[in-house]
């Protein structure tokens, strides 16, 4: 009996970098029936995202590729990061392609200091003018004021940035019972107990909880707030995780998420899986001494976290994948700690060439995000043209 064929799409994180997948993916389509040999429109039948993977796939799920093709190129690429979130730190209308910190004082203090309002009696003015014990005590009570204020508002301080725009999105866009004939995968993050959460679409308590996994799952901690509470039904039962991010910090390239589904498929299937990485792994040297928190945020997570899961993840996968089709050329069955049979696939990964910089994760100039998908698209056609040559 001839096996199915099947695609699976694993798609990585990476900030504003998730431009390189837009481009991957647009190769993709526009060659779908030599890279797939069906005759159909794009579909594929496993997608799991973490991060921007997660917004990106999840559109890419709903069959809402137009409107991705708008999010990054007409709403990101022509507005700025704007559309994705707002700062009191990081300067969100700076047209340079480095990141850039300025300090809105107006908006932090609203933001620490929301209740303080200060006035003045008559009194009060005129001795602020004409007596300077009185001036101190005003000055002193001012200052002890806004002290207590700010102790009872910085431990809810938790982020450089507010994300609100990419959640108003995400509750217009999103909607999992669009999603047919697809296993989507989102990948979370708790922060309460560490613990990694892949969750497919159909298996989020609500559409709203749906959201919330998206949009914990492109968080990044320090960044973004946590997202407080997502409900989700496993084989425990219900489960509230708590306090969630970015589901990258455990899982940059959920390739292993996508095999497990993989195992768990009843159907004699024949899976190509398509790997599109926004990070190629490689740490540039950089002089770190007078970067900013903003700076140093991106390049501890997103640049030596990502990268060293990064490694790990995908070297370790294609070095068993390899091993595996050896053993079966040779016509010998290897099996894993659970007894169960090995299998090998056919896996293609796309990821930016070594020597192309693609710019900082939480900078999207219009610029930038031509550079970054016009790449993915050039990735993407010498990965697969590579597949073919082999």
């Amino acid at each position: 009996m001839k096996k199915k064929k099947k695609i699976a799409l694993v798609l990585s994180g990476g900030g504003f970098l998730g431009a390189f997948q837009l481009g991957a993916l647009n190769y993709i389509k526009e060659n779908w029936k030599q890279i797939t040999g069906k005759a159909t429109p794009m579909k594929f039948d496993i997608i799991a995202g973490v991060s921007v993977g997660a917004l990106n796939g999840s559109l890419i799920a709903m069959d809402k590729f137009k409107l991705l093709n708008d999010l990054w190129i007409n709403q990101i690429g022509r507005k700025g990061v704007t559309e994705i979130y707002t700062s009191n730190f990081i300067d969100t209308s700076s047209k340079s392609e480095k990141l850039k910190m300025k300090i809105d004082l107006k908006g932090l203090a609203k933001k620490l200091l929301p209740n303080i309002d200060i006035k003045l009696k008559l009194g009060e003015k005129l001795g602020l003018i004409f007596s300077k014990k009185k001036r101190k005590e005003i000055i002193d009570e001012i200052i002890k004021d806004v002290q207590t204020g700010i102790r009872r508002r910085l431990p809810q301080f938790r982020s450089l940035a507010d994300n609100a725009p990419l959640k108003k999105k995400l509750e217009k866009y999103l909607d999992r019972s669009t999603i047919k004939g697809t296993d989507f995968l989102c990948g979370f993050v708790s922060l309460d107990t560490g613990k990694y959460h892949s969750v497919l679409h159909s298996e989020f308590a609500s559409n709203q909880d749906f959201v919330k996994g998206v949009l914990a799952s492109t968080s990044i901690p320090i960044v973004w707030n946590p997202v407080d509470s997502i409900q989700f039904h496993s084989e425990k039962g219900l489960v509230n995780s708590l306090n969630n991010v970015d589901g990258g910090i455990r899982n940059v390239s959920p390739l292993g998420d996508v095999i497990k589904l993989i195992n768990e498929d009843t159907q004699e299937s024949d899976y190509k899986v398509i790997v599109i990485n926004c990070s190629n792994g490689l740490i540039k040297p950089e002089d770190f001494a007078k970067k900013s928190i903003g700076g140093i945020a991106t390049r501890s997570i997103h640049e030596i976290v990502f990268a060293e899961i990064f490694n790990n993840d995908v070297k370790h996968f294609t070095k068993i994948n390899d091993l595996i089709k050896q053993a079966n050329s040779r016509n010998i069955t290897l099996y894993g700690s659970d007894s169960e049979k090995l299998n090998s696939f056919d896996s293609v990964i796309i990821q930016p060439h070594e020597d192309v910089e693609l710019g900082n994760a939480l900078v999207a100039t219009e610029k930038l995000i031509y550079h970054r998908i016009t790449h993915g698209k050039a990735m993407a056609r010498v990965a697969f043209e590579r597949r073919i040559n082999e």
